[in-house]
């Protein structure tokens, strides 16, 4: 999965997956244009068409979307809503898109029988996909895998079943392992894989229970996701209520060990409590999303940036320019990012976060938004609901946030 659209590390938490000076003026939305013809770029992998004959799924309960481009895109379908209740064998789907979400085709792994709402979908490209298929105690699933776009699959079971996971080529992969949290402890395992995910080994566990248990990275505080930029170097993040901390950790050695990164903060800032999020990496350049909870219970978001592949972060919380209310954030390159709660005022930026500007969207998703999700400047996303029906609604905007059209159910 394109880290800067990593989904946060469980799902009861809330989805916030997240060089100007002068802050941009916010412009009139443009007339929207048809989808482009997309042409083969070098080193890109071309999307393996689907077969003519394929089932389009046409009532969805979408729990996760993840666009690769313009036209082609994953999701998860889940069977684990009242949808499912009302209509014979839905047994949830993973689904591929080829036309920009208007038609999702059923490219579900034979033999798998249901699709939940804990299911997990990593995703390196348009062709090349694992699904994560939690057994009912969360501590084992099935993991399933495709390097043809969905054509053919094979799976084989892993000692996990809740938590991250990340694929940084067809073979390195590492997993965020839930091993339980309470009264503000999370016990978690970090695995790896060299092989596409066939054999895992332990690298890490801070569960003081179980024999080996390490403490860099502390059993206090909950663990909310994780990237890797290369096999050795990763973040952890999460929160705990401490004051003036950035529950940020830094690994040199894949996993092993842990230490907390410091990030500067401005004076005054010492007695906020903060949350930050998975590192978003293009390259060397990173993108660290922060919630800022202030004593007095107001709360807002801030990006912090590296341009040393996450050595260092700068950012500034005291800077109006680059403070924005809480919403999901999605980047679609380092300079190219947008933030919405589905509320009258949709932020974006074009030099990756020093500054913000705003325009009003066409509809209002307040209460109702799951995610956004960007692949440039104009292309975009916003998946919302589960309703009291089971069913949700996809949207899709061409002119950068301004005007969103439903496409799913297709009106």
């Amino acid at each position: 999965m394109n880290p800067a659209k990593r989904p946060n590390l469980f799902g009861w938490l809330i989805c916030l997956a997240l060089a100007l000076s002068a802050c941009l003026p916010a412009t009139p939305a443009p007339t929207e244009a048809p989808l482009p013809t997309l042409t083969p770029t070098p080193g890109i992998p071309t999307a393996i068409p689907l077969p003519a004959d394929l089932a389009a799924i046409d009532y969805l309960s979408l729990v996760l979307i993840d666009f690769q481009d313009a036209l082609n895109g994953w999701a998860l379908a889940s069977s684990d809503t009242g949808y499912a209740e009302t209509h014979e064998a839905s047994p949830g789907y993973l689904l591929r898109t080829q036309d920009g979400g208007s038609t999702w085709l059923d490219v579900t792994p034979p033999g798998l029988a249901e699709v939940r709402y804990t299911s997990y979908l990593e995703v390196l490209d348009v062709n090349t996909v694992w699904a994560l298929i939690p057994q009912a105690d969360f501590q084992t699933g099935t993991l399933y895998h495709s390097r043809d776009g969905g054509l053919t699959w094979t799976s084989n079971p892993v000692p996990f079943g809740g938590g991250v996971l990340q694929f940084l080529d067809p073979s390195t992969g590492i997993a965020l392992a839930d091993r339980g949290a309470g009264a503000g402890s999370h016990a978690v395992e970090i695995l790896q894989t060299a092989d596409g995910g066939v054999t895992w080994t332990s690298v890490f566990h801070n569960d003081p229970s179980l024999p080996g248990a390490g403490d860099s990275l502390p059993l206090g505080g909950v663990k909310n996701g994780m990237t890797f930029l290369t096999p050795s170097t990763g973040w952890i993040t999460g929160t705990r209520p401490v004051d003036g901390e950035i529950y940020l950790f830094l690994t040199r050695d894949g996993g092993a060990s842990w230490s907390l990164q410091p990030v500067p903060l401005p004076a005054g800032f010492a007695s906020n409590q903060y949350m930050p999020f998975a590192p978003i990496f293009f390259g060397q350049a990173g993108i660290l999303p922060l919630m800022i909870y202030a004593p007095g219970g107001e709360v807002s978001q801030v990006v912090y940036t590296s341009g040393d592949g996450g050595a260092t972060w700068t950012g500034d919380p005291a800077d109006a320019r680059q403070v924005i209310p809480p919403g999901d954030i999605s980047f679609a390159d380092a300079l190219t990012g947008f933030s919405w709660n589905g509320g009258e005022a949709f932020y974006f930026t074009r030099d990756g976060g020093l500054t913000w500007s705003s325009l009003t969207p066409s509809l209002d998703l307040s209460d109702s938004l799951n995610c956004i999700d960007f692949v440039d400047a104009g292309i975009g996303w916003a998946l919302t609901g589960p309703f009291d029906s089971g069913l949700t609604w996809l949207y899709q905007t061409r002119d950068g946030g301004a005007t969103w059209t439903q496409i799913v159910p297709q009106e």
